[in-house]
């Protein structure tokens, strides 16, 4: 029997299915906490635009990490999507004609069978950046290997780096913190979106600023420094027990979006296995300082820096309403 067009449709997004999708995509992590995204859901699909509104012209011109915040909270839309019992079909669409518009999401019919990624659901939310200090204890190589492969299924890579490649990096990381405090625009910037309030949905509270350890190592930013009168408290560091450089083959809107979704099923299942995450990023917000950091070993390109390691009492950021993360 031929199946009528009523049987083929795919059932429409409830609401309650819509306010789950959309709120697990807004609790992506994204730079300087800007969540530079909206969507647009129709029946059973759901448009990834860029907010370009948010974007960090001063250290993000081309729109890189604006890109890999919106993969984020895409991967985050496939994972809620799981949880729903709904199957899901990816495309990503950055072109010229649309430049703003990077993905479609389509919801495909309700599948009985548990989906790999539904586990993953509940550390959306409690996946938070830690700017603090964790604990001395190693990480085991069968997590670091899993999270190498997490990179690999999303078309990127996870390189973690041994003692003398750390020295280096974080030498660089310093280096950074010089040339980004005389870039133009840079000061404005941290000062903008570090200016937190409690009725502030966005932006890197003060709560949130971490801790920086009494020796520079590893060389953490430093977010009060936008504010002439705070002083950032100090503490004791051990070793970071894993610092890795996640990066693609290619370095385009589609190699971004990719290193978003590569970047965020590193942090859940990270955090799946208890570990917490903050970043290194300074040396890539200097396209030059960049552009030098290609590396074989590295089989790409860098696209962010991450440290990986135990910790308790992380500190969440403010998150967008729903209502206002749509189209």
């Amino acid at each position: 029997m031929t199946p009528t067009k009523q049987s083929q449709r795919v059932a429409a997004l409830t609401d309650r299915e819509t306010q789950t999708l959309i709120s697990a995509a807004g609790a992506a992590p994204s730079v300087f906490n800007t969540q530079p995204w909206a969507f647009r859901v129709k029946d059973a699909s759901i448009d990834v635009f860029a907010d370009t509104s948010r974007e960090l012209r001063a250290i993000d011109p081309d729109g890189r990490q604006l890109a890999i915040s919106c993969g984020a909270a895409l991967l985050n839309l496939r994972v809620a999507a799981a949880r729903l019992g709904r199957t899901s079909v990816v495309r990503l669409l950055p072109s010229d004609a649309k430049p703003t518009l990077l993905a479609n999401v389509t919801l495909g019919e309700y599948d009985a069978a548990i989906h790999p990624d539904a586990p993953l659901y509940p550390t959306i939310r409690r996946r938070h950046t830690h700017r603090r200090p964790f604990q001395a204890r190693l990480v085991p190589g069968a997590t670091l290997a899993e999270l190498v492969g997490c990179a690999v299924s999303e078309h990127a890579s996870l390189t973690v780096l041994g003692t003398d490649e750390r020295r280096w990096l974080f030498e660089l990381v310093s280096f950074s913190e010089v040339v980004l405090a005389e870039q133009p625009g840079y000061e404005e910037t941290m000062s903008e979106w570090t200016a937190g309030s409690v009725t502030r949905r966005d932006g890197i509270p003060a709560s949130s600023f971490g801790t920086l350890p009494f020796t520079g190592q590893p060389p953490m930013r430093d977010f009060s420094q936008a504010h002439p009168g705070w002083e950032a408290k100090l503490q004791c560091y051990p070793k970071d027990p894993a610092i890795a450089i996640l990066s693609t083959t290619d370095d385009n809107p589609v190699s971004w979006l990719h290193a978003g979704q590569a970047l965020q099923r590193v942090l859940l299942v990270a955090c799946a296995r208890g570990l917490a995450a903050s970043f290194l990023n300074q040396p890539l917000d200097v396209p030059e300082i960049r552009r030098d950091m290609k590396h074989p070993g590295w089989h790409g390109i860098p696209q962010m820096i991450i440290r990986l390691g135990y910790a308790r009492g992380d500190v969440s950021t403010p998150r967008r309403l729903v209502t206002d993360l749509m189209r």
